[in-house]
């Protein structure tokens, strides 16, 4: 334990840290992009069910694997931080590198993927970003769903930039109000 979290339960009680964590996920949840990947995104693949892998785990993400469990999903999740693995799903989660993705699901096939927000975050240069997805491509079943996103202030767009070209091709993935685009792996 800190000893800033030390001080703050002597402080403000025992469940000083707790609150403000959820706090915090309450105030990234609000965010405009995440009120997107709830509203839409997450009920888009949610209503297809299936494998799904949740990749980058908070705690603001742990309403996102519960619709996708709540519509018939079997929720995966992997983060390169062993300490996320308490906001990973019990008994699914493993912790790795999303570069080595291929490798740490290699006894598992997933009808989905969602990726958001590790490009940019971690999974940096134009060759990280290739490695990450050619993971990915491997253990994504021939016409599953890649849901990417990416840190847009820290690295350039990875599609346009045609890192995304030998494996997936572009997609609508049916939301409400509108389809967006999406990424899905390329058939065969």
């Amino acid at each position: 334990m800190g000893l800033g979290t030390l001080v703050r339960g002597l402080i403000f009680g025992k469940d000083a840290d707790r609150r403000r964590r959820s706090a915090k996920a309450a105030r990234i949840r609000a965010l405009p992009d995440r009120r997107v990947m709830a509203d839409c995104y997450v009920p888009a693949l949610a209503a297809d069910g299936g494998r799904i892998l949740w990749v980058g785990c908070r705690e603001y993400t742990l309403d996102d694997y519960a619709l996708l469990e709540a519509q018939g999903g079997e929720v995966w999740t992997t983060d390169i931080d062993p300490a996320a693995a308490r906001w990973g799903r019990e008994g699914r989660h493993r912790t790795g590198d999303v570069c080595e993705a291929d490798r740490l699901f290699s006894d598992l096939t997933f009808d989905a993927v969602v990726c958001n927000g590790v490009l940019g975050y971690g999974v940096d240069s134009p060759d990280q970003q290739q490695c990450a997805l050619k993971a990915l491509a491997a253990i994504l079943r021939p016409g599953g769903r890649l849901l990417l996103g990416w840190n847009t202030d820290k690295i350039a767009d990875p599609v346009a930039a045609g890192l995304t070209d030998a494996d997936f091709q572009a997609a609508p993935l049916d939301v409400t109000p509108v389809s967006h685009p999406a990424i899905t792996r390329v058939l065969g």
